[in-house]
């Protein structure tokens, strides 16, 4: 069983800001009253000192929370600046301050690579990982299936194994992540189809690395995306889980100074409304699936009534235990069936997949299942998950 960061439903967020621009101690509270278990750190720069990083670290291991390591001494773009030698000092030293700390899980070394940065993306991985006791965090582009994707990642979208899995592999990167906000668009008609593309492709390569698949998901507003709301959030949530994710990364957690979006904590630290309807989506999750979604694997995903993104359409009777499945209205559902690694036992995972209305499931289940048939109200984006077993004899 591979884990990544932690052994619960990673719940983390991008924050983007520095040292000295909050106070440590209360951003750190403010973390894990927002229901996260992984943070990035605040970035560090070279005239960053020590002992802040190290104040972050131990109030994060005081509160139960890893850190994925921001620091931009690093970064993969260093490479371009300086030789292989003078980047493999700048890890040795950064992992003899930082790597062995308790909280930390990970050094933050690359932002959706394209075709020109994917190599040093790549080198910088190798060799943070021959120096640390911790794995090196990429995080990737969305896919998308365009002209434009070909200029940029040079292959088409329908492509994109050949150019992650191996980078996977050779590289030993120990997690896959990727950001996608199509969904959120409000114009595009078509953001769903790409949102669940992602989901799918995305799967399928972390599968065959044999690596948790981790997506960033919005929740601040900005360019054509909209402002979620809280059943947004939910079919967010549910959604990526329901395709094999196995880590969430809000994106973003705090305005900065540009001005880009409308994000739960604003530029003078102030806590806004999506920051409420966030703390209570990420409380809900880690309460419900924490600590079982780590060890369920996905073995298959369908659509019902309407599908997305080349899911599998659901057909009755072509499942291997669910023998009908309904919903009052067309709005469509997703039907997730996984196998806990442990216990080697059947779960369902059904999902309303609609973020505007709730609606009525039905749906039995085989022998020696059928006791466990039923029917259920969710709201908009909400789910229930059904563990197989045989009825008491």
């Amino acid at each position: 069983m591979n884990y990544f960061a932690t052994d619960a439903l990673a719940i983390g967020f991008w924050g983007y800001r520095r040292f000295g621009e909050q106070n440590t101690a209360e951003t750190v509270a403010m973390w894990k009253d927002a229901g996260f278990n992984v943070a990035v750190s605040f970035i560090y720069e070279n005239d960053s000192r020590e002992e802040d990083m190290l104040e972050l670290l131990d109030l994060c291991a005081e509160n139960g929370l890893k850190v994925i390591l921001y620091d931009d001494r690093i970064h993969c773009h260093r490479l371009r600046e300086m030789s292989e030698k003078k980047y493999e000092e700048a890890v040795r030293r950064s992992v003899r301050q930082f790597g062995a700390h308790p909280a930390a899980c990970a050094f933050f070394v690359s932002d959706e690579p394209n075709k020109d940065t994917l190599p040093y993306t790549r080198k910088a991985v190798e060799i943070v990982q021959a120096f640390s006791p911790i794995p090196a965090f990429v995080n990737f582009y969305p896919m998308w299936r365009s002209k434009d994707y070909v200029e940029l990642m040079g292959a088409e979208g329908k492509d994109i194994a050949d150019i992650y899995a191996p980078a996977v592999r050779q590289s030993g990167l120990r997690c896959l992540a990727y950001d996608c906000y199509s969904q959120m668009d409000a114009r595009d008609e078509n953001g769903l189809d790409g949102y669940f593309d992602n989901l799918n492709t995305y799967y399928a390569i972390a599968k065959d690395c044999d690596v948790p698949l981790w997506t960033s998901l919005l929740i601040t507003p900005h360019y054509a995306f909209r402002r979620p709301t809280i059943e947004d959030l939910r079919w967010q949530m549910s959604t990526a889980i329901a395709h094999g994710v196995k880590g969430i990364q809000w994106f973003m957690l705090y305005d900065n100074a540009d001005g880009l979006g409308d994000s739960p904590i604003d530029i003078d630290n102030e806590k806004q409304p999506s920051y409420y309807d966030m703390r209570k989506v990420n409380r809900e999750y880690a309460r419900k699936l924490g600590r079982l979604i780590p060890k369920l694997t996905l073995e298959e995903v369908q659509h019902y009534a309407v599908t997305f993104g080349g899911t599998r359409l659901y057909a009755e009777g072509c499942d291997v235990y669910l023998k009908s499945f309904q919903c009052m209205y067309r709005d469509g559902a997703i039907i997730s069936r996984f196998t806990h690694t442990e216990t080697g036992h059947t779960y369902y995972m059904f999902v309303n997949n609609s973020r505007t209305a709730g609606n009525k499931l039905k749906y039995a289940f085989a022998e020696p299942y059928a006791h466990l048939g039923g029917q259920k109200w969710l709201g908009a984006g909400e789910f229930c998950l059904i563990e197989l077993t045989e009825k008491d004899k």
